[in-house]
């Protein structure tokens, strides 16, 4: 797992986490990759190892009066490639005329040579050993985000793109750009024009409408919360073991010359729109509360139990958020699974569960946070600073608990803020004296949150808010969450939920207003109470994923509990169902601008 370092209020702690053809061309371009780096390029500078590193940020000042406005969706922009320096440039190169515009933009953008552009000599191919590779141009296929489909398989993309899908009940087609197209066909050969929509980049984007049957290809660049990326035989540029040289959306890119020697022209920087050295992921997850029969479970069949199915997922991502509702205690009781009363504790031994799932930050605004009194929370706060974890939502005090805390991790830098925003304020206990969860004060942390936003923080707000045994949110929860996003909030996640919720695509910003349990024991109340109870024994896992500084996409992890302690991914079947009511329950904004 990944090595970082954070920064948390005015203390710092240091966590040790964080068709024959194309076939064999796309066999030749992974050789051709490699033998000519090895044989003619130069070193390139390469970009510096992804670790998280402690961020002093001014403190934030006061803001004027906070004025929540609507939701605008921006178009995001985000820089694809560093204009390359040459070392020693020959008077003409060629390029050939399929590659991107981006590519001969930035080539034509230096006066010192000539760009061929019109010379179509078969020594100079983008598939000739002879060419210079000087980097890749990445390709995304994607569908809408409240599309069903997860994956594609290699010949069923060739087949669509070659042959078109006149079988289709649908007339599925492929959408793209004329530039995406021309560059493809070096990849996938010619296209059989049916089976493809050609439209300008901006127009791309369909109504994001449940079941929605359609597919684009974008260049990754262009990615954002609007779409899902369908994986390709299983490899997703966003997945931690993503290759990209094994990825068939990925183009090399070669310039050669006609009149200089191989290996005169030396870059100092790759040509790229993608690097995964500039990804962040980010682990969010519901409730924690390793009590009553969950407890009772873990203590019959492993501690670790819980997390048989799930912790090698939370260990990938590069930074993993836990809201664990219950504090530890020293003399806490062994557990009942039958437990009535409502005040709840956890062995100190549990605590090896959270280990193992690779935890990095702990949300302290849960309901149960000051059940066993203020010595069981100081304690709980301990054993998770002595882990090097962070924490926030709640701590020693009131104000402690509301404080931001702040991580860097591979250039993204990003701020989580939280509280306990349910209307009886019973359970948030943190004041000016005692520890607990820390009472939402709104009016500060709008102002907060742009303040934030302001200083080139990626917020992340998380919270405990109302209880709802549906997936459609309730007004209240519309208004706060909302405001959150209105705000500068690029995630708003509801850590309170029991039943999992809707999610809502808010401007270039992601809602989700519940992710139901991660570890606790309502899996009964399924089984017993269906009409009460009733999708309880379902949740998810969100990953956010974070690029050069900009939000970019989220996966839907979905969970199905087998009993009381512990969580399984769904089969296909199950996450079809589940997503379906998920997504009838949630809402769709569609303007990009």
């Amino acid at each position: 797992m990944t090595q970082f370092r954070f920064y948390h209020s005015s203390s710092e702690h240091q966590p040790t986490k964080m068709s024959f053809t194309f076939v064999h061309l796309a066999r030749l371009r992974i050789e051709i990759r490699k033998r000519s780096l090895l044989l003619y390029i130069m070193p390139l500078l390469l970009f510096s190892a992804c670790d998280l590193k402690p961020i002093n940020p001014e403190p934030p000042t006061p803001s004027i009066p906070f004025t929540v406005t609507s939701v605008e969706i921006p178009r995001t922009e985000r820089s694809v490639t560093p204009t390359p320096e040459l070392s020693i440039i020959p008077s003409t190169i060629w390029i050939d005329p399929h590659y991107p515009s981006t590519i001969h933009s930035i080539f034509n953008s230096l006066s010192n040579f000539e760009v061929i552009l019109d010379q179509q000599d078969s020594t100079l191919t983008t598939s000739s050993v002879s060419g210079i590779p000087v980097g890749s141009w990445t390709y995304l296929l994607v569908t809408p985000f409240p599309s069903l489909r997860e994956n594609i398989s290699v010949p069923d993309l060739l087949s669509l793109w070659q042959n078109g899908n006149p079988s289709s009940p649908h007339n599925l087609q492929i959408s793209l750009s004329e530039d995406t197209k021309n560059a493809l066909t070096l990849l996938l050969g010619d296209p059989n024009l049916d089976g493809l929509r050609i439209v300008e980049a901006d127009k791309i984007l369909p109504p994001l409408l449940p079941g929605v049957d359609s597919l684009a290809i974008i260049p990754f660049d262009q990615i954002n919360s609007h779409w899902k990326i369908l994986s390709i035989d299983n490899q997703n540029p966003l997945d931690p073991d993503f290759d990209q040289d094994e990825y068939l959306l990925t183009l090399p890119i070669f310039i050669s010359s006609p009149s200089e020697p191989i290996g005169s022209i030396a870059l100092l920087d790759p040509i790229e729109n993608f690097n995964p050295d500039k990804l962040t992921t980010i682990a969010l997850t519901g409730v924690t509360a390793l009590v009553r029969d969950t407890a009772s479970i873990m203590e019959e069949k492993g501690i670790l139990y819980p997390a048989e199915d799930i912790h090698s997922l939370l260990e990938s991502a590069d930074i993993t958020h836990i809201s664990n509702e219950v504090p530890f205690a020293e003399d806490c009781p062994s557990p009942d699974p039958g437990q009535i009363s409502l005040y709840f504790c956890s062995k100190d031994e549990y605590i090896e569960l959270l280990e193992t799932v690779g935890t990095d930050i702990v949300e302290l605004s849960g309901d149960h946070f000051g059940d066993w009194g203020p010595e069981a929370m100081l304690h709980s706060i301990d054993l998770y600073h002595n882990r090097n974890w962070l924490t926030y939502g709640g701590g020693e005090t009131l104000v402690d608990g509301l404080q931001p805390v702040y991580l860097e991790h591979n250039g993204n830098r990003f701020a989580f803020i939280g509280c306990n925003g349910k209307a009886h304020d019973k359970y948030a206990t943190a004041s000016e004296t005692n520890p607990g969860a820390s009472r939402c004060d709104f009016d500060w942390m709008l102002s907060e949150i742009a303040s934030l936003s302001d200083q080139g923080f990626l917020v992340i707000a998380t919270m405990q808010h109302e209880e709802i045994d549906s997936f459609a949110p309730v007004a209240i929860q519309n208004y706060d969450f909302r405001n959150l996003v209105n705000a500068g909030a690029v995630i708003v996640s509801g850590s309170q939920a029991h039943h999992p919720q809707a999610v809502e695509i808010a401007g270039s910003s992601f809602i989700h207003y519940g992710l139901g349990n991660l570890f606790f024991d309502q899996w009964y109340l399924a089984q017993y109470h269906p009409k009460a109870h009733i999708n309880k024994d379902k949740s998810f896992i969100d990953l956010h994923h974070f690029y050069e500084g900009s939000y970019i996409n989220t996966q839907l992890i979905t969970l199905q509990f087998v009993d009381n302690a512990k969580p399984r991914f769904m089969i296909p079947e199950e996450r079809d169902i589940f997503l379906s009511e998920v997504f009838q329950a949630s809402i769709w904004d569609y303007k990009v601008k």
